[in-house]
């Protein structure tokens, strides 16, 4: 009698125990497996995207995306022995969706600036580019900032062109339009008379126009202007910074990023991925 009370209670005990183990290892955290390992898990690298930034990103006439951004990004995910899925989204709410985890990365030709870093992480810079002025060369000459003076001046809302058009003394009337390719149309139906804007986007807007041009501006009252793109992901995701910092600089090595260059703006690139910054 006394045994079998002995036995039920050991059974007793033992099935706690294991009940035990069980919640005990569905409590364990997740960061057993790393931020890497959870991208990796589905072989598919998520990507935010603005697609209306040409040449970097933008819709092809199937509408599916295509651009310099977009390219690259393969490229890194193929090292990474991954796929990539485009989300196309406002630039606006883009970092907002990164930290959401509605993708794990952006690439949009997005300046890695103190506050941004603050919110996300960036990988090496991958592309260095200057600030540009896009105008109807048959309505106005424009040679420097200060000649913007009195003009209406378009910009993309939250960029660093929007920034720098603000800082130019005697730029009271500056209009910001949710993507690149407003401010452009209007530029075109003479709505605004100059566009501060990226340079390499200025002068891809530019090219096939007979009366746009395009002037490089380096600086805004002191104020370097040349700016660095990153790819950005979350704070935390510090094994997939790694992983992205290092796939940029295999295709450097490669070749395939020279070779991705010369296809959306021809000739080498006078910088690269690890470069130092002047």
């Amino acid at each position: 009698m006394s045994r079998t009370r002995t036995s039920r209670w050991g059974a007793v005990f033992t099935v706690a125990l294991v009940l035990c183990l069980l919640v005990l290892s569905g409590c364990r955290p997740a960061a057993t497996s790393s931020d890497l390992d959870r991208v990796k898990q589905d072989g598919v690298l998520t990507v935010g995207n603005d697609t209306t930034y040409a040449p970097f990103e933008f819709a092809d006439s199937t509408n599916k995306p295509t651009g310099f951004d977009i390219d690259l990004i393969a490229a890194v995910a193929e090292k990474l022995g991954l796929k990539t899925d485009i989300v196309t989204t406002a630039w606006d709410g883009i970092i907002p969706a990164l930290q959401t985890q509605k993708f794990e990365v952006v690439i949009s030709s997005m300046t890695i600036t103190p506050d941004r870093e603050k919110e996300v992480s960036f990988s090496i810079p991958y592309y260095r580019a200057d600030m540009g002025i896009v105008f109807d060369k048959t309505l106005h000459t424009i040679a420097t900032p200060s000649d913007l003076a009195g003009l209406r001046v378009g910009a993309q809302v939250g960029t660093t062109g929007e920034q720098s058009a603000h800082m130019i003394d005697g730029v009271t009337d500056v209009r910001s339009y949710p993507d690149i390719q407003l401010a452009m149309a209007d530029l075109k139906l003479a709505r605004i008379d100059a566009v501060v804007n990226d340079f390499p986007v200025c002068a891809y807007y530019a090219k096939d126009s007979p009366t746009l041009t395009v002037i490089r501006i380096l600086k805004v009252k002191d104020l370097d202007l040349t700016q660095y793109y990153g790819i950005a992901m979350r704070l935390e995701d510090k094994q997939l910074k790694i992983a992205v910092d290092k796939a940029l600089q295999d295709l450097v090595k490669d070749g395939t990023y020279d070779t991705i260059y010369a296809k959306w703006f021809g000739g080498t690139p006078g910088f690269r991925p690890g470069d130092q910054k002047p």
